[in-house]
């Protein structure tokens, strides 16, 4: 298969997974007393209600004026649901740009995907199976155009993946997989699981840069850990919150 083939077929399929998303989407929503509304995942719904109470400066509370109360697990993600409550966006239709947001993050990782299949076999077979296992892989989808922060957390895992095989290929380091990772637990902190297989990994097959892994990886780690169990401390009172 030669790359000008290679190019419509991913084309082609970025534009079925746009239409699927968008179909999805759109299967989602309900029309209540003649108004469509779209809807979140309850989880993700949960997020939303600390968004929108932040973004109305009732910081990061369940009800306004409540004591706070973490009932959340996705901080970063908050705050990007928040930024969409600074807009006079319909109450009706708030959930719709964060599922469009989720669906542009989906197709943003199909691009990363690629790459990262490429970078790793010389074999034309293997970008076109990965591309159609990750872009029809429905847990994925589903979360991620319901409002869920996953369709973010794979595109920083797929970004820091493709970084990490292109740093080994051309035997240097770059500090930037552990940076994005370290974001990617401030989105969630499930993120700690990867970012330490990340750390294994590199300790062990990059030697030569062994030191630097340990400093980083271990730095920026510990770093994110520490800093939000400190805002922990200091907002709710406690390292470990009511919900955990």
């Amino acid at each position: 298969m030669n790359i000008r083939k290679k190019d419509w077929f991913f084309l082609l399929l970025l534009t079925v997974c746009a239409v699927y998303m968008g179909a999805y989407i759109y299967k989602t929503s309900f029309i209540s007393n003649g108004t469509r509304y779209f809807v979140l995942f309850d989880d993700a719904m949960i997020s939303m209600r600390y968004a929108k109470n932040l973004a109305e400066g009732y910081g990061l509370v369940w009800n306004p004026g409540e004591t706070p109360v973490e009932g959340y697990s996705n901080p970063l993600w908050v705050i990007f649901m928040a930024v969409f409550h600074l807009f006079p966006i319909p109450e009706s239709k708030i959930s719709l740009a964060i599922q469009i947001s989720g669906a542009i993050f989906l197709l943003v990782n199909l691009v990363f995907v690629k790459k990262l299949s490429e970078s790793l076999s010389e074999k034309s077979i293997v970008p076109i199976m990965a591309l159609a296992l990750t872009a029809f892989y429905v847990p994925l989808n589903n979360w991620g155009l319901q409002g869920m922060e996953v369709c973010a957390l794979a595109l920083i895992l797929s970004i820091a993946s493709l970084k990490t095989i292109q740093n080994l290929k051309n035997e240097q380091f770059s500090p930037w997989p552990y940076i994005l990772l370290g974001i990617g637990t401030l989105v969630r902190i499930d993120v700690v699981v990867p970012f330490l297989v990340f750390i294994g990994f590199l300790v062990i097959f990059d030697p030569q840069y062994r030191r630097q892994h340990l400093i980083w990886g271990g730095g920026i780690l510990a770093a994110s850990l520490i800093s939000q169990t400190l805002f922990r401390l200091w907002y709710y009172g406690d390292p470990l919150p009511n919900t955990y």
